[in-house]
């Protein structure tokens, strides 16, 4: 039962590192900044 919980706490670690990952690559922390279309600029 031990094993069990080593194994799905270690699937849990190695999930989240790969969201973070992934999300910082999508927005690269806090510097991006999406461009504005002209027409909602008003």
């Amino acid at each position: 039962m031990k094993n069990k919980s080593y194994l799905l706490n270690l699937v849990a670690v190695l999930s989240l590192t790969f969201a973070n990952l992934g999300a910082e690559v999508a927005c690269w922390g806090l510097f991006y900044q999406p461009e504005m279309p002209k027409r909602l600029r008003k």
